[in-house]
């Protein structure tokens, strides 16, 4: 047996073990929601199977105002980011516009003064730089306008991330007993999921960023141990100006040990659901999430039937945690001190995280 043929052997064991279910399943099953909706898009798989899970775990299905209002809520934030980059784009082309009018100004001025080396490094360097500036602006518009035609129709859960998705499964009630941690890593956020039993030995757990997930269900990659290393702790002291001493927590593998983020990031988020009576009279999920934020403190929020505030919760700690990853990234890449192993290792795949299919 090979290494490789060890290693999917592996994940297809524990995948199918009962103290994975339902994660193992949706990782590794070949009729996974996750792989059903790349062949058949058009179907809702994600919802269909949340409501297959709360009905195994005796609940009703999702309520129908529910998920209306997070579908709402997710049609929303997509209409606005692509509203906000478009007209940002336009904003930038308007921009250049002036710049290369004051460019080929000063040419012609140069050239009445007979200086002809400022009118060479702007026909060679200036305007060149200008216009593929442009180039690119026009390129990404385009390409938020048609993702934005595509995927308009979206359910909200079919517009999260799949790590960000199976963690909603946790917030809606349908995984009970499992809990969901998020932190950051060189890959972008990496989602962690825990469930501990009566006995240590049923104790289930997995990890992984999207990226990885990325690699299995649209690339076909098999599964693979480890997840991504955590950011460079030198270029966080660096950007936070060694400012940041954090504290220790219980969390798991404690992250803050070893990196520190700059003072507009969340460090880490976890979430867990517990079935409480609502005010009219039913059950439903009542969401705990804890935020470690940048100087040690920690910031607890309850979520009960409130789909949009989690919804927004969620993505603003994928969101900090991106923007610390991107300012990571720049300087990785502009350092001297960075060796050509872990510059190849940060920066060597452009997707990571950054999709849009992620807001």
């Amino acid at each position: 047996m090979t290494w490789d043929e060890g290693v999917k052997n592996f994940f297809s064991t524990y995948f199918a073990t009962r103290r994975m279910w339902p994660i193992g399943y949706i990782l590794g099953s070949p009729y996974s929601p996750l792989r059903a909706e790349l062949e058949m898009p058009s179907k809702n798989w994600r919802d269909a199977f949340e409501d297959l899970l709360a009905l195994e775990n005796g609940r009703d299905m999702i309520r129908e105002d529910i998920r209306k209002a997070e579908d709402d809520h997710g049609a929303r934030r997509v209409f606005n980011f692509a509203s906000f980059a478009i007209a940002k784009c336009n904003h930038d082309l308007n921009e250049n516009q002036k710049l290369e009018a004051e460019y080929r100004a000063t040419r012609e001025e140069a050239v009445k003064h007979n200086n002809h080396r400022i009118p060479q490094s702007i026909t060679d360097d200036l305007l060149p730089y200008v216009k593929s500036v442009s180039e690119r602006r026009i390129a990404f518009a385009g390409e938020v306008k048609a993702h934005y035609e595509r995927n308009k129709d979206w359910t909200a859960s079919r517009r999260k991330m799949r790590g960000r998705w199976i963690a909603s499964l946790v917030n809606s009630g349908a995984l009970p007993g499992w809990k969901w941690g998020m932190h950051n890593s060189i890959h972008g956020p990496v989602m962690a999921f825990n469930k501990r039993d009566s006995s240590p030995k049923t104790e289930a757990s997995i990890r992984f960023s999207e990226l990885q997930m990325q690699h299995v269900f649209e690339e076909g990659q098999a599964h693979s141990f480890g997840s991504p290393a955590l950011l460079p702790t030198r270029a966080i002291k660096a950007l936070t100006n060694h400012s940041h001493t954090p504290k220790r927590h219980n969390l798991p593998n404690d992250p803050l040990q070893r990196f520190e983020p700059s003072k507009s990031s969340i460090v880490y988020q976890e979430g867990e659901c517990d079935l409480v009576k609502m005010s009219d009279g039913s059950t439903g999920p009542s969401v705990k999430i804890r935020n470690v934020m940048v100087d040690g403190t920690i910031q607890s929020k309850t979520f009960a039937q409130d789909p949009e505030g989690l919804f927004d919760e969620i993505q603003g700690a994928a969101d900090s945690m991106r923007r610390m990853h991107e300012e990571v990234k720049k300087y990785v890449s502009r350092s001297p001190r960075t060796s050509q192993a872990s510059r190849k290792e940060f920066l060597g795949d452009e997707s990571q995280e950054i999709r849009l299919d992620d807001h």
